[in-house]
C-alpha cells in the first residue's frame, strides 16, 4: 500500500493559493505607483536625504494575515505527514497519539528532546533518521537561515502576535549627485537597510564641509514589501536580514515540498 498524501498536498496547494493571492495584490498596488521620495539638505549644507514619501498605505495587516495562513498550511503539511506515516506503518490500526507532529529542531540534542517527547511516536527508526536528515542544522542554505527554522519561528510568533510585513528597504535605485564639489571635501554615502515608513530617509550624502551647491538629479528607487526573518549569520550585513515576501514563500514552499518528498521516499 503506498503512503497516502492525498491531504499533505491539498495543504501544500492552499499555501500556493495564498502566495499567489499575495503576489497578485502586491503587484496591483505596487502598479498603482503608490509612492515617491522627496529631497532636503540640512542647515548647513552637509547633509543632502532623500525621504520616501507614501501616497497610498499599503494594506499590510491584509497581506500580514494572509502570509501567516500561507505558512500555517506549511507546517501543517510537514504535521500531517507523521501522521500519515505512522498511520501507514500501524495499518490496519491507526494510532490515536495526538502528540504526533514534525519536530524542527536546531541541534541534535534538541531533535532528542523531540522524540523524548513523543513526536514521533513508534515512527520506523528508518524514517526518523531521514527526518533528522532535512532538520535546519543539518541543511544550512547559502543565503538565508535555514528554511525550516524560519517557517517554524514565523508559525509559532503568529500564535501570539501577527507577523507583520513592511515596506522592505531599497532594492534597487539609481541615484545622481552633482553640483561644486567643496574642494578636498570627502563624501560618504549612507543608506537605511530597515523598515521603511513615511518620511524615512532611505539614502543621504553627507559632506565633511558644507557644501550648499549640490543637488540631487536623480532619485529612482524601488523597494518591496519584506519580511524581517533575522540574518543567518551576526557577521552578515543588515540588508539579508529581511526578504521580498513572495520569493520566501516559494523558497519555504519548496523547501517543504523537497522535505515531504524525502522523508516519504524512505517509508515501505
Amino acid at each position: 500500500m503506498l503512503l497516502d498524501l492525498t491531504d499533505i498536498r491539498a495543504k501544500i496547494a492552499r499555501a500556493q493559493e495564498h502566495r499567489q493571492a499575495i503576489k497578485d495584490e502586491i503587484g496591483a498596488y505596487f502598479n498603482r505607483h503608490p509612492y515617491g521620495v522627496t529631497t532636503q539638505a540640512n542647515a548647513d549644507y552637509t547633509r543632502y536625504s532623500i525621504l520616501f514619501r507614501v501616497n497610498e498605505p499599503p494594506p499590510l495587516q491584509r497581506w500580514s494575515l494572509m502570509f501567516a495562513d500561507c505558512l500555517t498550511n506549511l507546517r501543517t503539511a510537514l504535521d500531517y505527514l507523521i501522521y500519515a506515516i505512522a498511520c501507514h506503518e500501524a495499518a490496519p490500526n491507526p494510532p490515536r497519539d495526538s502528540n504526533y507532529g514534525f519536530p524542527i529542531t536546531d541541534s541534535p540534542e534538541n531533535f532528542g528532546k523531540a522524540l523524548n517527547v513523543g513526536r514521533l511516536g513508534d515512527i520506523s527508526t528508518t524514517v526518523r533518521a531521514a527526518i533528522e536528515r532535512v532538520q535546519p542544522y543539518n541543511r544550512p542554505h547559502e543565503q538565508l537561515p535555514p528554511l525550516l527554522a524560519i517557517l517554524r519561528d514565523m508559525n509559532n510568533a503568529d500564535k501570539h502576535n501577527l507577523v507583520r510585513l513592511a515596506f522592505s528597504t531599497v532594492a534597487q535605485g539609481d541615484v545622481g549627485f552633482v553640483g561644486e564639489f567643496p574642494e578636498g571635501s570627502n563624501w560618504k554615502e549612507v543608506t537605511y537597510a530597515g523598515e521603511i515608513k513615511d518620511g524615512t530617509e532611505i539614502f543621504a550624502m553627507v559632506c565633511d564641509r558644507p557644501a550648499p551647491d549640490m543637488q540631487y538629479d536623480g532619485t529612482i528607487f524601488d523597494v518591496t514589501i519584506a519580511i524581517f526573518h533575522g540574518k543567518r549569520s551576526p557577521s552578515d550585513s543588515d540588508w539579508m536580514g529581511h526578504s521580498e515576501v513572495c520569493g520566501l514563500l516559494t523558497k519555504i514552499a519548496t523547501d517543504v515540498r523537497q522535505v515531504i518528498y524525502s522523508v516519504a521516499g524512505v517509508v515501505k
